[in-house]
């Protein structure tokens, strides 16, 4: 490399520098192997700071564009050995240096001996605009942003504790049916996806949120996810394998994602469809979403250790002949969004349609809000879904505890729909009983409350709340029950290596413990 191309080198470290110290708003981050390797990626960044940096900025952007030949300043993974190896890949325990000086063309080092000490130490900020075909891992301490929607395609996708995914506005990231997703944080290191607008001025929909699709029975024929084009395959999900595994989702926290692609088509905060048993999601939050917190499209995905807050839709929302198991969810409605706590169908085409929705709960929180500005129902049930609730506090829901519609008779009597040993709580209507004729009777005059308050299914209820107060605070929330919620009878969860056994009470967390397990991992960021 010429004398030239090393004084571009050094301008584009100083490129990188005035970014990071706050001279172009919007770009928070460059990442310096893209800028000297990808000439793509350095025209994009270049154009930004034309578009947005200071003067001194936008005057260095000039110089550099008037010497940049649009030639890789470093060597790619297949001139450097005949294979494809990105250059970020995980090596042991040498510097920056040692890592890199394999990838930079001959000439460049010298170039690159001014700059390496200042890179060695600092966190590493990758953009992604590519999708992923190969085998791939995100390493811990670095942040990946997603430039638009990313899809995993015949490959895995492994994302190490500590990492932070970052979504730039219309990105998401879809995993289709073929591929896997490990995202494996810890108690005290979880993997955080979130929006990439600076803190204190994300919201909700800021991006896309996670998608991962399997090959486990749906009821819809040719199933395709929202968020994706209809005609676009990679959208396509379900199968006959109903052990598929999607991978892994655990330690885990999503927030600011959902946007509305088009009209009545909407990504949510984290979207399975056709996920099959071996798929494992547990200790997961979805915090602030524009649409759905969560949603099953099909399948036989189990979910264990769930914490949905503040969905401007419904919280978990199930289709399509989704028959997993949950134990352990909290819920927190937020007094300004929100539909349903649960929202459940199987199938609005066929209400008869196999394999029919028919989830399984243990060992649930519902927080409602009460009488607020947005009033909330705790559950609907609908278009043939079955179910099974026991052990839950619902508690503190506007509208009603549970409104269920359409052939719900046929599902209690024949034993495919439950619901036991529950607490509903500072609620003041049951179910939909105040209408039911004309416009009002989508049960064929099936009565919610006589159910409910059967004594064959050991239901209680009360007129206060039975969660603290704070169990409605949107920063510093507190779940625990309290009261005579602690002493209810409680059914056992069934034999199984799913199901924790021991939790013979109702809601959530152990009212015996002082620690739950939302410690540690969790997050309630208001922008």
């Amino acid at each position: 490399m010429s004398d030239r191309s090393s004084l571009l080198v050094e301008k584009l470290w100083r490129l990188k520098r005035l970014i990071d110290k706050g001279e172009c708003p919007g770009v928070s981050f460059v990442h310096l192997n893209n800028l000297l390797r990808e000439p793509g990626y350095r025209s994009d960044v270049l154009r930004r700071v034309e578009a947005s940096g200071s003067e001194r900025l936008r005057q260095l952007a000039e110089d550099i564009r008037a010497e940049d030949t649009g030639a890789p300043l470093m060597a790619t993974a297949t001139t450097a050995s005949g294979k494809i190896t990105p250059p970020e890949s995980k090596t042991g325990g040498h510097s920056w240096l040692r890592r890199n000086l394999v990838w930079m063309a001959p000439g460049a080092v010298a170039g690159a001996l001014a700059i390496v000490g200042f890179t060695a130490f600092e966190p590493q900020t990758v953009r992604v605009h590519e999708d992923i075909i190969a085998n791939t891992v995100w390493e811990s301490g670095k942040t990946y942003i997603l430039e638009r929607s990313i899809f995993v395609e015949n490959a895995q996708l492994t994302i190490e504790s500590g990492v932070t995914v970052k979504g730039d506005n219309g990105s998401a990231l879809i995993v289709t049916r073929d591929s896997k997703l490990f995202s494996r944080g810890r108690p005290d290191s979880p993997v955080v996806f979130t929006s990439n607008q600076p803190e204190g001025q994300r919201s909700r929909g800021d991006w896309g949120g996670v998608v991962v699709l399997g090959n486990a029975p749906v009821n819809q024929p040719d199933a395709s996810i929202e968020g994706v084009a209809e005609q676009d395959p990679r959208g396509g999900f379900g199968g006959t394998d109903p052990r598929h595994s999607c991978g892994v989702i655990e330690y885990t926290r999503i927030e600011f994602a959902g946007f509305e692609v088009y009209k009545n088509n909407e990504l949510n905060g984290l979207t399975l469809g056709g996920c099959g048993s071996d798929t494992i999601v547990r200790n997961v939050q979805v915090h602030r979403a524009l649409d759905d917190g969560i949603e099953m499209f099909g399948g036989t995905v189990d979910l264990k250790n769930i914490v949905v807050t503040g969905a401007a839709d419904d919280s978990i929302d199930w289709d399509w002949g989704w028959t997993g198991r949950v134990q352990f969810l909290v819920v927190q409605q937020h007094s300004d969004v929100g539909d349903n706590a649960f929202e459940g169908d199987n199938n609005g085409n066929d209400h008869q349609a196999l394999p029919r929705s028919e989830p399984v709960f243990y060992n649930v929180t519902l927080a409602g809000t009460g009488q607020t500005a947005t009033t909330h129902r705790g559950m609907v049930l609908r278009e043939g879904t079955g179910g099974h609730f026991h052990n839950m506090i619902v508690d503190s829901y506007g509208i009603e505890a549970i409104d269920l519609r359409d052939e719900v008779d046929t599902l209690v009597n024949n034993g495919s729909l439950t619901f036991s040993h529950n607490m509903i709580a500072n609620t003041g209507k049951l179910g939909r009983d105040s209408d039911e004729s004309g416009s009002g009777n989508d049960d064929f005059g099936f009565s919610e409350n006589r159910w409910l308050t059967d004594t064959r299914n050991s239901n209680a209820r009360r007129l206060d709340s039975a969660l603290h107060v704070t169990a409605r605070d949107p920063v510093n929330p507190n779940f625990f029950s309290r009261g005579p919620a602690r002493q209810m009878a409680a059914k056992t969860p069934p034999k199984s290596e799913f199901f924790d056994e021991s939790a013979t009470y109702v809601g959530a967390l152990n009212p015996r413990l002082q620690t739950s397990w939302l410690t540690g991992w969790t997050a309630f960021p208001t922008r």
